[in-house]
C-alpha cells in the first residue's frame, strides 16, 4: 500500500471510530476533511461535520478496499449502522421499509424480530442483517441463521395485519415472502435451504435481479384481509 493510501485509511478508520457514538465530528485534519468532502457530508455553520449511518457504510467499504481487515471494519460499525443500509437499498429499489419490526412472545406465542422488512407491490424480503466478520465457524454459522430467518419469515406471514399497521397503506391481497440473511462474511451469493446468503456489496444486484432467481429462493405465502 503507497504512504498516500496509508494516510487515507488511518483517515477513514479515525472516522469511524469517532462517529460510532455520535454523528458529528467537531476537529479534524485536513487530509480527514478531503475524505469527508469525497462523500459528500455537510458542515454545520459551526465547522462541525455530520456523518450519516450511509456515510459510514461507505467509509467501512473504502477503508475494506484499501487493505483494512474486516474484522477491524467490523468493530468500528454499529449494528444500526449496517441495519439501516440495508434499508437504504431496499428503498433506492422502490421498497418501503421498516426496521426492527418485532412481536413479542408470550407462553403460547413465540417472540419474532426482523431486522429489515421491505414490501414492493406484492414481494415482501424479510432480512437478517448479520454484522458478522470473517471467523471460523462460518459455513455453519450462516447455515444456523438461514434456517432461523426461515422460521421468523414462516412466521411474519401470519402477521401481516400487524405489519399493515407498520406500512400503511398495504393492499389486501397475497404476498410472497422472501427470507434473506445479509453479511459481510460471504464474497458470493449462497443458498442454504432455499434462503440467499448475500454479501451487502451485492445486495443491490440480487434485488435488481430478483426474478431471475425464481424457483431458487424459498418463498411463504401471506394474506391480507380487510
Amino acid at each position: 500500500m503507497s504512504e498516500m493510501n496509508e494516510d487515507i485509511l488511518d483517515s477513514i478508520l479515525f472516522l469511524l471510530k469517532n462517529t460510532k457514538d455520535s454523528s458529528t465530528l467537531e476537529i479534524v485534519d485536513r487530509r480527514t476533511v478531503g475524505v469527508l468532502e469525497s462523500l459528500g457530508t455537510s458542515r454545520e455553520l459551526d465547522d462541525t461535520w455530520i456523518v450519516s449511518r450511509r456515510n459510514r457504510i461507505a467509509l467501512a467499504f473504502k477503508a475494506v478496499a484499501l487493505g483494512s481487515t474486516i474484522e477491524t471494519v467490523v468493530e468500528l460499525l454499529t449494528w444500526k449502522d449496517f441495519e439501516g443500509f440495508v434499508a437504504e437499498i431496499l428503498e433506492e429499489n422502490e421498497f418501503r421499509c421498516v426496521e426492527s419490526f418485532r412481536r413479542r412472545g408470550n407462553g403460547i406465542i413465540k417472540g419474532m424480530e426482523i431486522d429489515v422488512v421491505g414490501v414492493r407491490g406484492k414481494t415482501i424480503v424479510s432480512i437478517d442483517a448479520k454484522m458478522w466478520g470473517i471467523r471460523s465457524g462460518k459455513s455453519s454459522a450462516l447455515a444456523r441463521a438461514a434456517e432461523k430467518q426461515k422460521e421468523r419469515t414462516a412466521r411474519l406471514a401470519n402477521q401481516m395485519n400487524r405489519l399493515a399497521l407498520k406500512l400503511n397503506p398495504l393492499p389486501n391481497g397475497s404476498f410472497s415472502l422472501v427470507p434473506i440473511v445479509v453479511t459481510w462474511m460471504v464474497e458470493d451469493i449462497e443458498f442454504h435451504e432455499g434462503v440467499p446468503v448475500i454479501p451487502i456489496f451485492k445486495l443491490n444486484s440480487f434485488i435488481l435481479d430478483l426474478q431471475l432467481y425464481d424457483g431458487i429462493y424459498v418463498t411463504f405465502e401471506g394474506v391480507l384481509k380487510a
